[in-house]
């Protein structure tokens, strides 16, 4: 579950680092370059984010690294220490290092360590601790539905789940894009133990993702009629099936759902997949 999540974030995070950065990080990058993750000497590590912020006047800028947390880490801080001796080797610049939590509790991991001649901290900032106002108050999904997980003050999550949906629909956006914002909202609600309150207001809304309106389906199914043979549906429908379940974050009973098929078909085809048959 948590490899969810992780997905989600990595998908979003980086049409919105630089806002993300400004609200929440509280820094205000003129640009960012992409850098490459993979960090390797004796031992393989790859952070979640890494951006470097380029300065301003064409200096040389520093390191920008984030990391998502769902569950309370013991040995963070010193992962934390590791990626910082092996960025400020291979970039010789200042390192600016985040962990953000995203778990239902209250982080209790170790940020700082001290100890002999080693003086080492990163910053940890539990979303939960933020007003959820900041991020729905935006022209981009991918940074509204953080609002799920943020604090609520006062407000109910009955208000905040429509508030977050309304700005999403109101949006002037591709519908795909609308949409996947909606799932990728549903995922991230079980964090917070709000997937029920969330489905009900989508379907409330006629907020729905429904996979027998989508295009790529009605071409498959059409694929398959046109052929006038089962055999020619069903290589439609599965070609459809499989296409989703490479480039959407749909479940396999939500996909088995709209393609009115057993989940054990979607299963046997991602098993295929997995297989790279």
């Amino acid at each position: 579950m948590a490899q969810d999540y992780d997905k989600i974030f990595k998908e979003n995070l980086d049409g919105i680092i630089i806002p993300l950065a400004e609200k929440v990080l509280h820094i205000h990058p003129e640009q960012m370059e992409d850098i490459n993750p993979v960090l390797q000497i004796t031992i393989e590590r790859e952070p979640d984010f890494l951006k470097r912020l380029i300065a301003s006047g064409g200096g040389p800028g520093s390191i920008l690294q984030i990391e998502i947390q769902t569950e309370d880490e013991p040995e963070m801080i010193t992962r934390m220490l590791e990626y910082f001796g092996i960025l400020r080797r291979r970039f010789k610049l200042p390192v600016l290092q985040y962990v953000i939590f995203i778990g239902d509790k209250q982080p209790k991991m170790e940020y700082k360590l001290k100890e002999h001649n080693i003086d080492f901290s990163f910053t940890l900032i539990n979303l939960h601790d933020i007003d959820y106002k900041l991020f729905i108050d935006s022209d981009k999904p991918e940074e509204i539905i953080l609002g799920i997980l943020a604090n609520f003050g006062k407000d109910k999550p009955e208000t905040v789940a429509e508030k977050i949906l309304g700005q999403i629909k109101s949006l002037k956006i591709e519908t795909n894009r609308k949409r996947k914002s909606v799932i990728h909202l549903e995922v991230l609600s079980k964090l917070r133990n709000l997937q029920e309150l969330i489905t009900k207001k989508i379907e409330d809304m006629s907020f729905t993702y429904d996979l027998k309106t989508d295009i790529r389906f009605i071409q498959g199914k059409n694929e398959g009629k046109g052929e006038g043979k089962e055999e020619g549906k069903k290589e439609g429908v599965d070609s459809i099936i499989i296409n989703f379940l490479q480039n959407t974050n749909l479940t396999i009973s939500e996909i088995a759902k709209g393609a009115d098929v057993p989940v054990s078909k979607v299963e046997k085809l991602a098993k295929k997949i997995r297989r790279g048959v």
